[in-house]
């Protein structure tokens, strides 16, 4: 049977809410003590964590009231086949998820008074949209900074000029925290999704951004003409996030795209992770990418997407079910074989990033794995000197799966230095 996931009781005054955000998707293999989702108000802020292991199916909406105690997704077991009954969680006597709600900290002093005290709401949203809190006039109760208030100030800030007329793509906070955000890229027929496998199971304390590239995820389906122009549009992305200081990461294509971006100059980035990232030379795996394009269901996509990894256990049946789902929207599918077409002409890498990595003053590590079946390992040699390379055994085109403890911990060590 399995595990229903319900809808907290967070406030004493509330019988229902909505869900802020998932930070998990349909069909995602979960583990026990993650976060599921969050609730948002300006009382708590609340995290809810998974109750059990396995595969999480039966999301509803994050923009539908919820009833206190209502569903709002399912653990099944792997392997257990999803159900149609809607029973309560109560009437089958199925564990209920614990809630643990942040309290606001506490009224700070000093020798000038009380400072009003930001609302939980309030203090994710500054920090995620690097809004420093000082001089915002509180509107709540005793002069308390609340939502409003930091949305206001949000609007007002002012923007890059040159980021305003290149279009912004789709971006979700993956994780939330203190300090210097990483900002990560996924690869070609990938989308944000691809690093939340990253982050299964870690406790970070920073904030991580991920984004959609053209023509993939949610982004526009619109192919852009050369890799400066989609840095334009990851550039104005994140100045509507007003994001300042970062560090970058970028897997596969979005490896070259991240070096363009750091060559390029127009963003504050203090440190560089390239995960397999391509544009180090010509060659490419075209029958791969002809083949994850080509194929439409999970039989004719597994063998495909297997060559990923060494370890083939590495690509989940939830992995292939998303690919799946992708193929099944032929819009997207289009927008991305023109984008293969454009960026990987004749199954060759129209992309170099070695004079990008050449001129690079802030730190770049650079991960490869030694059995890269979609991008050769030998395309790493004469990397620049001021590139550190990571060579990776028993590893193949993505890292972040086969490896995630290790490039969470080499990102954390670029934080840190940065």
């Amino acid at each position: 049977m399995p595990i229903h996931v319900v809808y907290p009781k967070v406030s004493l005054e509330l019988s229902s809410g909505r869900i802020a955000r998932w930070m998990v998707a349909e069909g995602e293999t979960v583990r026990q003590g993650q976060v599921l989702f969050e609730i948002d108000n300006d009382k708590a802020a609340v995290e809810v964590e998974a109750p059990a292991s396995g595969v999480i199916r039966d999301l509803v909406g994050s923009e539908i009231e919820v009833e206190v105690g209502a569903d709002v997704a399912r653990i099944y077991a792997e392997g257990e086949a999803a159900g149609d009954a809607k029973a309560p969680a109560a009437a089958l006597d199925m564990p209920v998820v614990e809630a643990k709600a942040t309290t606001p900290a506490a009224v700070k002093h000093n020798g000038h008074g009380r400072h009003p005290n930001p609302t939980p709401l309030a203090r994710r949203i500054a920090r995620e949209n690097g809004i420093s809190l000082e001089g915002i006039h509180g509107t709540g109760p005793g002069g308390r900074i609340q939502k409003t208030d930091v949305v206001t100030r949000i609007g007002d800030a002012r923007r890059p000029v040159a980021a305003e007329s290149a279009e912004t793509l789709n971006a979700v906070w993956l994780r939330k925290g203190e300090g210097l955000p990483v900002v990560l890229l996924h690869g070609f027929s990938a989308d944000l999704n691809n690093w939340r496998g990253m982050f299964a199971g870690a406790r970070v304390d920073w904030p991580a951004l991920a984004i959609d590239l053209p023509a993939h995820g949610r982004s526009s389906s619109a192919v852009p003409e050369n890799l400066d122009r989609m840095a334009e549009c990851v550039e104005a992305t994140l100045a509507a996030a007003q994001v300042g200081p970062l560090v970058l990461a970028g897997h596969s294509f979005g490896g070259a795209l991240a070096a363009r971006l750091a060559s390029r100059g127009q963003l504050d980035i203090r440190g560089l992770c390239l995960i397999s990232p391509a544009g180090l030379g010509p060659a490419i795996n075209g029958a791969f990418v002809e083949g994850v394009l080509r194929a439409r269901r999970s039989e004719s996509l597994k063998p495909w997407l297997e060559l990923l990894a060494h370890d083939p256990s590495v690509i989940s049946p939830a992995f292939v079910q998303a690919t799946v789902l992708q193929r099944e929207d032929d819009g997207l599918t289009e927008a991305m074989r023109a984008f293969a077409d454009r960026f990987s002409p004749d199954g060759t890498q129209a992309v170099s990033i070695r004079n990008d990595l050449a001129r690079l003053l802030c730190p770049v590590r650079v991960l490869f794995g030694r059995q890269d079946r979609i991008l050769p390992f030998a395309a790493t040699a004469g990397l620049p000197g001021n590139v550190g390379l990571h060579a990776l055994d028993n590893c193949g085109h993505v890292p972040h799966l086969e490896y995630p403890e290790l490039v969470m911990k080499i990102l954390g060590e670029i934080r840190r230095s940065a």
